[in-house]
């Protein structure tokens, strides 16, 4: 800090300070009651790192952003749930229950699973690929923290996947009402809820592509999604459980992320609502599993050797 505090004196800092010290030839330098008011070099410089910190993430969120609605995986997962929704609709019309609601259900549920497919494929290869093709180098030889790195990476990723989900709502919900099915306001909700279990699923993804490759990240971010959906009913099992069984069990309940909190679709599509301490639990729930899962990518980051 020093070092570049000096850099800063020897360069716009002294110019500052003459225009300061002129105030015809720059900007006043007196307040109303004649004292002489002079801007602190310090907090001027404070202030131009941290605009720049953030700058910095942005650059590289934005990156991330683009070459993440670029990619394959990401436009090709969109057309295959498009031709989806419309199978969905066919489904209903020919099903002996009320063929809105099961289309509704059908189209619901395959956004989850499309989201969360998509953030796999992304979110588990965002580094690795930067380590393969050796960009990841020349964006770490710059004066660039890796934690920064990484938070942009993820933004950048959640960016990518908040629109895609987005696009998904549009897709299935127009199709839906384009046909003439029933929408409620409470589907957005749905929608939303469906974002932040992607995003989850999108820091578990990121957290353990630090620790595996590619492949088995993929594997093992497949496996905490549906390990999550059954969290819901381990309470249930472990009362019937003993011994080691029982302590698995518990185990698995603990260090995975239940996503029972963020599956609104079947209330949703019935028209039930949904209470605001519901809600926000969930944003909490959700907010503190992202926080963990890549505060821990950033400290494995940290100490890998690149």
């Amino acid at each position: 800090m020093d070092a570049a505090f000096r850099r800063w004196r020897a360069g716009g800092g002294a110019r500052g300070r003459a225009v300061g010290a002129h105030p015809a030839a720059g900007t006043p330098a007196h307040r109303p009651g004649g004292l002489v008011r002079r801007a602190d070099p310090l907090d001027a410089w404070r202030r131009r790192q941290a605009g720049r910190r953030c700058r910095v993430i942005l650059v590289v969120a934005g990156a991330t952003f683009r070459e993440a609605v670029r990619s394959r995986a990401f436009l090709g997962l969109l057309a295959i749930f498009a031709l989806a929704a419309l199978a969905t609709r066919v489904v209903g019309w020919i099903s002996a229950t009320d063929g809105n609601l099961v289309s509704l259900d059908l189209i619901m549920s395959l956004q989850s699973i499309i989201g969360v497919l998509v953030a796999v494929a992304t979110g588990t290869v965002l580094v690795q690929n930067e380590i393969q093709q050796k960009t990841l180098y020349t964006v770490l030889c710059r004066p660039l923290p890796r934690w920064r790195f990484v938070v942009g990476k993820f933004a950048g990723l959640s960016g990518a996947l908040v629109l895609g989900q987005l696009a998904m709502a549009v897709i299935g919900l127009g199709w839906m009402w384009i046909t003439g099915a029933p929408l409620n306001l409470w589907l957005a909700l749905a929608v939303a809820m469906t974002c932040l279990e992607v995003l989850v699923m999108a820091a578990v993804g990121l957290c353990l592509s630090m620790l595996a490759g590619p492949l088995l990240s993929a594997v093992l971010c497949l496996a905490v999604y549906a390990l999550g959906h059954a969290v819901a009913t381990l309470p249930e099992l472990i009362d019937h459980l003993e011994g080691w069984q029982r302590t698995m069990a518990a185990a698995g309940a603990a260090i995975v992320p239940n996503l029972g909190y963020f599956t609104f679709r079947g209330q949703a599509i019935h028209g039930h609502a949904m209470t605001a301490s519901d809600v926000l639990q969930s944003l909490g729930y959700a907010a503190l599993w992202i926080a963990l899962l890549v505060t821990i990518a950033i400290a494995v980051f940290r100490r890998k050797q690149l």
